[in-house]
């Protein structure tokens, strides 16, 4: 860290910005960045210089006494395209699943004492962290009392270990799961009483409980709900809401779960979000106060708001950069000379400069707000080099790579602006429009989300796609974004198959010494970085607004809205 650490801090220090600080330093915990919490009184610059934010530390808080009741509501981009979490990798979705359904573990982030990305866990269903016995082995007891909603079909019936192993192994081989690679960890899964389950690894696995906790193929919903025809526009799991209504394009109420196991939570009576498409009325509709909790805006909405509401809360953080991903399985983006001169031929800075007010930095695979990670300006010379905007040398990639003279014709695919916002959307047109420079015609594809999510980022494309990047939450998130073993990955969109990457990431899975995994993972850096197998555009700063009065809230780096449990209002 210490070549990094004045880079960290450029940015000034606002008197009311108390929540800056050092990185995380446990291994995979994502530090995304932090700016403040509360109103900001500085003669603040609106941005942050073009670079990327300081990054957050917990911020110790006065022990408020909770109080219980009342409504809470928030905003989200987009109408879930379906509930079932058997079936999905939205991230909206997921913001959902978060207030009915549990896991065995879960994140701590969420409150103004833990930073917003620190990915460290603490038990849900289960009882206490994994018993293991061998590097192999992981024993998990549920949390006596813990049982599911008291409506249908479970009727408030008891969490069972079989409840558990009947999850997993529908994520890891129900015929329509999404997350099948993601669970290729897993060897077998046993029932060893009632409230003891045991899980047999393939081998030692550094990931497990990040995994399990985390947002994706690991929410327990039971057979009963998971088998019903409604699985995709209800759901009925041991969370701390139970989902009242959902009006599709409208909203998702849920009011709180009485019987819920982890007491004394939830504090609200009700819960509502708010589907919002439209980004000037997500602006309005915070503006005016017909909500509590914001989506994320950037800098443009960002400045408008804290000037209109100027008496709310908010949260500036660091946010991981979106890329392009191409079919590296065919000509003309197998050969790494063409993948290389497209990250050349994009110019960043001027895309930075249209979109996000310049603020930002060129991303690269491991996001660089990781405590661990480099920036790009860091990484071997030859490598870097591939992020300057170099016309003249792309133009000799292309040449060597497809003759002198040719170009290329393809198709770049990606949502429409609703889900994603029209930064999004712009940051496409630009890059497209500066790609041609170099000899690459693109045809737009623009698809609504619902479409996007279960075609283009399944892999369903031709030639090359654009999405915006979660911030991982486990170190071996790359194994799903490269590896062909026994399959392709879940997000391995470029279809990648690479042997010497491959070994890679099978052996820094299994390294539970960080010193030693952060070792391979740096060889991983620099070997997707020459083969820009990805090619990654840069940050964005990324800022929620909450109302004044909410008390122990604050935004994380990871979808589940659970932590809204922990919230109340200071008068309800």
């Amino acid at each position: 860290m210490a070549e990094s650490d004045n880079y960290w801090l450029r940015r000034k220090v606002s008197r009311r910005s108390a929540l800056r600080g050092s990185a995380l330093a446990g291994m995979g915990a994502a530090t995304y960045a932090l700016v403040g919490c509360g109103d900001d009184d500085d003669d603040d610059d609106g941005g942050n210089g073009g670079g990327v934010l300081p990054t957050a530390q917990a911020s110790p808080t006065a022990a408020k006494t909770p109080v219980a009741g009342g409504s809470f509501s928030f905003q989200i981009s987009s109408n879930p395209p379906s509930l079932d979490p058997y079936t999905q990798t939205s991230f909206v979705t997921a913001y959902n699943h978060g207030l009915s359904y549990s896991k065995l573990f879960r994140f701590k982030a969420g409150t103004p004492d833990v930073a917003p990305a620190d990915n460290t866990m603490e038990t849900d269903l289960a009882s206490a962290m994994p018993e293991q016995p061998d590097p192999l082995t992981f024993i998990i007891k549920i949390k006596p009392g813990a049982k599911f909603q008291n409506v249908a079909p479970v009727n408030g019936r008891a969490v069972t270990s079989d409840d558990i192993v009947y999850a997993l192994d529908r994520y890891k081989n129900f015929e329509k799961s999404v997350h099948k690679t993601s669970l290729s960890f897993v060897d077998k899964l046993e029932k060893v009483d009632a409230g003891t389950v045991k899980i047999t690894t393939k081998l030692p696995y550094a990931d497990f409980v990040n995994y399990l906790g985390g947002n994706i193929g690991a929410w327990i919903s039971p057979r009963e709900m998971a088998e019903s025809p409604d699985a995709a526009t209800k759901m009925v799991g041991s969370g701390p809401f139970i989902l009242d209504e959902f009006k599709t394009g409208v909203s998702l109420k849920y009011k709180k779960n009485p019987d819920y196991f982890d007491k004394p939570y939830p504090y609200f009576d009700d819960v509502t979000a708010f589907v919002v498409t439209d980004q000037a009325k997500r602006v309005a509709d915070f503006s005016s106060k017909q909500v509590n909790l914001t989506w994320l805006f950037l800098p443009t909405e960002r400045d408008q708001l804290k000037k209109e509401r100027a008496d709310a809360k908010l949260e500036e953080t660091q946010g991981i950069g979106g890329y392009i991903y191409l079919r590296t399985d065919r000509p003309p983006f197998n050969d790494k000379r063409v993948r290389q001169a497209i990250s050349m031929g994009l110019n960043r800075p001027a895309i930075r400069a249209a979109i996000s007010k310049g603020e930002g930095v060129d991303e690269q695979l491991y996001h660089v707000g990781f405590p661990f990670s480099r920036q790009v300006k860091d990484l071997p010379v030859a490598q870097a080099k591939l992020w300057q905007h170099n016309i003249a040398e792309a133009k000799k990639l292309m040449a060597a790579a497809i003759g002198e003279g040719k170009t290329i014709d393809t198709t770049w695919d990606h949502a429409d602006a609703a889900i994603y916002t029209q930064a999004y959307v712009d940051t496409a047109t630009l890059a497209q429009a500066q790609l041609k420079e170099i000899g690459i015609n693109i045809k737009d594809q623009t698809a609504p989300y619902a479409q996007y999510i279960s075609t283009t980022y399944q892999g369903q494309y031709e030639g090359m796609g654009h999405s915006p990047r979660a911030v991982p939450y486990w170190l071996d998130f790359v194994t799903e974004r490269f590896t062909m073993k026994p399959a392709r990955g879940r997000i391995n969109l470029s279809y990648v198959n690479d042997p010497k990457l491959e070994d890679l990431l099978d052996k820094q899975r299994g390294q539970f010494k960080q010193e030693e995994r952060l070792q391979t993972v740096k060889q991983i850096e620099e070997l997707v970085a020459e083969e820009q197998y990805e090619i990654y555009f840069s940050t964005d700063t990324r800022t929620y607004f909450w109302d004044k009065d909410i008390e122990n809230y604050r935004p994380t780096a990871w979808f589940p809205y659970t932590h809204l449990m922990k919230t109340w209002r200071g008068k309800a």
